[in-house]
């Protein structure tokens, strides 16, 4: 955990160093009293009292109910105001457009899934303005809309080139954060790649915690991974492109190797079950999903070869990086929770030396297709000190 909650600073400092601290403790622990909050950062109580006057004036925080002491006053305990904001976190997955609206807390106020449409720049800064003048009309906040975390399939603005089969090419050049700053200026705005964003997701709100050595695989149109390590997430922090899905892996009956995206993918699962479909992606996805339910032989058919497949992909992931946990996320995760991740577990300890299978698993999240949602939520959360005291 102190990894994640940041470092100490000087006096001159503390607006962006001790606040932080004291911030994300109260965040990650809530309700928590000011002498736990000493304790767990090992700032001395007047420092900690000092950021909580601040963190108070501004209705970040607030006092709430208080614990039974045998000695002494009992101490106030300290949580994240549920009125000083609304966030609101947005996922363009390449198959659907998913929003999640929470508190400061994380606390669900609305989450939906938007047409199948795959939105253009120009079409999603609309969509968002009405979101937006919806939100600051709808909650009784200090704050209305306090940030916003935009999820892409791609880091969109910082690639010119994209992959093959994008699933948004009319995003093709285009410098999201450059365009979502310009249109809604003075909102504090994250932009994020699913799979980093599903991966703090995790961290926050579903199988994980800061101390947890994450690989997270985001399963959408295509397959992306990221992983979590003491605070950071690599994919946002280096050059590593968390393109699990362009791993080889051999296919049966066929010469040579093809991509695990070709094999272990929504895409795959789509392009394989409804050939030459009029259907968006979502419709096929939600009569997959509706068929899977009702013990189709054909999609469990395919879901077996997926696995296969998949497994060997995940088996690659354990030697390279050695994460505590696997999990996977999106369509694909929702997909296999309904008793799949349980033969995916078989399959990757079939393949796993007896030395290096005890504590390592996969898990499919507990949030589906919002997680990625959750995630941006949680970037937002995350810098509300240096968007309301700026940087020093």
């Amino acid at each position: 955990m102190a990894p994640y909650i940041g470092q100490s600073g000087s006096f001159s400092l503390m607006k962006n160093l001790n606040l932080e601290k004291v911030y994300r403790t109260i965040l990650l622990n809530a309700p928590i009293s000011r002498a736990d909050i000493s304790r767990l950062t090992d700032l001395n109580k007047v420092t900690v009292s000092n950021c909580i006057k601040e963190l108070l004036s501004e209705q970040i925080i607030c006092e709430e109910g208080i614990v039974v002491s045998e000695n002494g006053r009992p101490p106030m305990m300290l949580q994240l105001n549920d009125r000083f904001g609304v966030i609101i976190g947005l996922e363009l997955s390449g198959i659907s457009t998913n929003i999640i609206i929470t508190d400061i807390r994380g606390n669900i106020l609305e989450k939906t899934v938007r047409d199948p449409k795959l939105y253009s720049p120009g079409e999603l800064v609309e969509m968002l303005k009405t979101l937006i003048d919806d939100c600051n009309s709808k909650y009784d906040t200090v704050r209305g809309v306090i940030g916003l975390g935009v999820a892409l399939p791609l880091n969109y603005n910082q690639l010119d080139e994209l992959e093959d089969n994008s699933p948004m090419p009319a995003w093709k050049g285009v410098d999201a954060e450059k365009l979502l700053k310009e249109s809604f200026p003075g909102l504090p705005i994250e932009i994020l790649n699913t799979a980093a964003a599903g991966t703090i997701g995790e961290i926050h709100f579903g199988s994980s915690n800061p101390d947890t050595y994450l690989a997270y695989i985001h399963g959408n149109w295509n397959l992306k991974m990221d992983v979590y390590a003491g605070r950071y997430t690599y994919s946002s922090h280096s050059s590593f492109s968390g393109k699990i899905g362009r791993i080889y892996v051999n296919k049966k009956d066929h010469e040579g190797a093809v991509l695990l995206d070709e094999v272990a993918s929504i895409r795959s699962l789509v392009s394989e079950l409804y050939p030459g479909t009029d259907m968006s992606r979502l419709e096929a996805v939600e009569d997959m999903h509706n068929r899977q339910k009702k013990g189709d032989q054909a999609v469990h058919k395919k879901l077996m070869e997926m696995i296969d497949y998949l497994a060997i992909g995940l088996y690659d992931i354990l030697q390279l990086f050695r994460p505590d946990l696997i999990c996977i996320g999106g369509y694909l995760g929702a997909t296999l929770a309904n008793g799949y991740v349980d033969i995916l577990n078989e399959k990757l300890n079939e393949l796993i030396p007896p030395y290096n299978q005890k504590g390592r698993k996969v898990v499919c999240s507990e949030f589906g297709i919002f997680n990625v949602g959750f995630g941006c939520v949680s970037w937002v959360r995350d810098n509300i000190i240096s968007y309301v005291f700026g940087d020093e």
